[in-house]
């Protein structure tokens, strides 16, 4: 119920921003939109690298992006408050320790039209995680890993509109479940057989997911504002008989611009993502460690983040951009016990042709 109310009020919100677009559109068609515009040609035309679907492309333009996304995590949290291995081995045989997550992303965007860019994504992931057994099993500290490429992304863009040095935008997004469910390695309980591990450590939702967002932007001299409100929502139950959780993302960023070529960037991340319905029928005794359990899934968290863009407007390497994003996580709610979120860096390129 609560999320049809949350789906039900961003249609809405939607459908109004649609209305005043148009109305807007009609009050300024005898004008020079060229001349007042939100426009990407300035070092802060586009968002910190760590947003995606941030800014749109003009009729035949296109752009391909590469983005390297890592994230530390370390200790672990039961709601917002630290917990120790011997609370944890209270309940589980076993304890996460640390993880590192990292993420090599391929994107491309093409405009068929001045309203209408539609967007791809490619992503190839990399996680190890280390975790320790109960004192009575010895303290063994072992490592699991799991690489490889996870879900498919499609999305559009749809302009709403692009006037005063102010533009809005449409999200949407599908996601094909084209990641693996069936992650696997070898743990002290399970030598010399490889097990499934937990839901962490695997690369896809294996679900159709669907996304629903919008994108403001507002330019002023030397500076500018962005934010985004998305919404994703998984679709029916995987073939392991379970469902990650839903998600809702809100961003805030402001930019600076130091000259034609850079900007500075802070910005807030707010996500809530749900708790995942079902279990995988794999893990005969979910006891076994936290990551095993899927109570232990869904958290809320808010982030700070700094960036860096450098943006090319001349010479050969004209519409290319190299960015650069770091941030802290502020606040963290899990559900049941979780990992502790320590840190996050997005690095990438952007080149944009065909104008």
């Amino acid at each position: 119920m609560k999320t049809g109310i949350k789906i039900a009020s961003l249609v809405c919100f939607l459908a109004m921003q649609t209305t005043n677009a148009q109305k807007e559109k009609s009050e300024d068609s005898h004008k020079h939109p060229n001349k007042t515009e939100w426009s990407a040609s300035r070092a802060d035309g586009h968002a910190p690298i760590g947003v995606m679907g941030d800014h749109m492309h003009r009729k035949g333009g296109w752009m391909v992006s590469y983005r390297n996304m890592y994230m530390r995590m370390d200790g672990n949290l039961k709601g917002s408050d630290a917990v120790s291995n011997t609370t944890i081995h209270g309940s589980y045989m076993i304890a996460p320790q640390k993880m590192t997550m990292q993420m090599h992303m391929l994107g491309a965007m093409y405009a068929p039209s001045d309203r209408l860019t539609l967007m791809g994504m490619l992503n190839y992931a990399s996680n190890d995680m280390d975790l320790l057994t109960r004192p009575m099993m010895g303290s063994v500290t072992f490592e699991t890993a799991s690489k490889g490429f996870g879900d498919v992304k499609l999305g559009a863009l749809y302009k709403l509109f692009n006037k005063n040095k102010r533009s809005m935008h449409l999200n949407l997004g599908l996601s094909l479940p084209t990641g693996s469910l069936n992650e696997r390695g070898v743990t002290p309980m399970s030598t010399p057989n490889d097990i499934r591990l937990g839901y962490a450590m695997q690369l896809g939702s294996g679900t159709w997911d669907v996304s629903l967002g919008t994108t403001y932007l507002k330019q002023y001299k030397n500076m500018s504002f962005g934010s985004q409100l998305t919404y994703l929502q998984r679709l029916g139950e995987n073939e392991e008989g379970y469902t990650l959780g839903n998600k809702w993302n809100a961003t805030f960023w402001t930019a600076y611009k130091i000259s034609r070529k850079v900007s500075t960037s802070l910005r807030l991340n707010y996500s809530h993502l749900g708790r995942t319905e079902g279990k995988d029928a794999t893990f005969m005794n979910s006891m076994m460690a936290t990551v095993f359990d899927a109570k232990n899934t869904g958290k809320k968290q808010l982030d700070v983040l700094v960036g860096i863009n450098y943006a090319i407007f001349k010479g050969a390497l004209k519409g290319m951009r190299f960015e650069i994003e770091a941030g802290l996580p502020t606040y963290q709610d899990v559900n049941g016990i979780q990992m502790e979120n320590k840190f996050a860096l997005t690095t990438g390129i952007q080149y944009a042709f065909g104008h």
